[in-house]
């Protein structure tokens, strides 16, 4: 799928239907805010650059002097910086600190600082961003220590969701972690069978239906079924876009990337998932995508990619946090474990 944002020369107004004509003029008016935004940081401090591909080194160095947790990973930043457009985001560096951002939905987020003077460079940094954007500010992924000194100034205070906007996106449920060994180890026998996720499983693997699992995703756009998983969902797809475009790139040869994608006898595409090494034997899940064309199909896949990373030596997969109620019950089935570390995001008290 092509994202548009503009006509091409040979393309005429009276060509495209209203709906796309207010599509394309959203998309312009969002290039333009986003390169105001950027104009606006970028002046406001020259610490803050936009996000390289080349930049996933730089973070990696810096994810292995935190303790290991979901935002570990080179594909988190990419999905929780991207823009309104899905385009690559922002990043701070200096000060001894490390911090991605992204502004979307009017909303600037500041995405898991890193380094030794990260508190002091939030103090700095926010309240400057906040006197020259005036839109809101949301910390995400903000470790327990972290938390704690900015709670104590007062500035910030533990975000809630604002209306029906879910601001807080991946973290407005809590984080799980599947130890997997509880899945497909023999002397949990019992245990996985009597979880209505494997029960479901069990119903699908009945069914005529047969799935063939392939690690390549350089034409799932172009693949009929990839609108059932996210063509028709523009924000969902324009959110996994930066993560599609690594995994494909030159960078997937990137050993820590575990990628599956699931066709049918037709060679439709029913399922995408993504995972990221964060250390030996542990996993993250950046991309877990079904079509959910058939009872259990969305069970089945995530059993099979499980149990294909379970085979490869990893013993603990994290799931982050959710976005819905909905997503966050059906993790729940799997009976997974809380990690050990707690994270959660804050915002910016505004004093105007």
């Amino acid at each position: 799928m092509e994202v548009t944002h503009g006509l091409e020369p040979q393309d005429s107004p009276k060509q495209l239907s209203t709906y796309e004509l207010l599509g394309l003029t959203a998309s312009l008016d969002l290039e333009v805010l986003e390169q105001y935004v950027f104009t606006r940081l970028s002046t406001l401090e020259s610490s803050i650059s936009r996000l390289s591909p080349t930049d996933a080194d730089l973070f990696r160095q810096a994810f292995r002097n935190e303790e290991i947790c979901y935002a570990n990973s080179w594909l988190y930043i990419l999905r929780a910086t991207r823009n309104d457009l899905g385009g690559l985001g922002y990043k701070f560096v200096g000060n001894e600190t490390l911090v991605g951002i992204g502004y979307r939905n009017n909303t600037l987020f500041l995405v898991h600082p890193t380094g030794t003077e990260r508190f002091q460079t939030i103090i700095n940094l926010c309240p400057k961003i906040y006197n020259s954007l005036k839109c809101p500010i949301i910390l995400k992924k903000i470790d327990q220590g972290l938390y704690e000194q900015l709670y104590s100034t007062k500035l910030f205070k533990e975000h809630e969701h604002t209306g029906d906007l879910m601001l807080l996106e991946e973290e407005a449920f809590p984080e799980h972690l599947l130890e997997l060994e509880k899945l497909y180890s023999p002397s949990f026998g019992l245990y996985n069978q009597s979880i209505p996720f494997i029960r479901k499983v069990k119903r699908f693997e009945k069914t005529s239906i047969e799935l063939v699992a392939k690690a390549e995703i350089s034409d799932i756009e172009t693949n009929a079924g990839f609108h059932n998983l996210l063509g028709y969902n523009l924000d969902k797809y324009k959110s996994y876009l930066q993560i599609i475009n690594e995994v494909r790139s030159l960078r997937s040869d990137n050993s820590n990337y575990k990628v599956c994608t699931y066709y049918d006898e037709t060679k439709t595409i029913h399922g995408l998932y993504i995972a990221d090494l964060l250390e030996k034997h542990t996993m993250g899940l950046y991309c877990a995508v079904s079509s959910r064309s058939f009872p259990g199909i969305t069970e089945w896949m995530d059993y099979d990619f499980f149990k294909q990373v379970f085979n490869e030596g990893i013993g603990y997969l994290y799931f982050g946090g959710s976005e819905t109620i909905g997503v966050d019950a059906y993790v729940k089935k799997l009976l997974p474990n809380v990690p050990r570390y707690l994270m959660r995001p804050m915002g910016m008290y505004y004093k105007d």
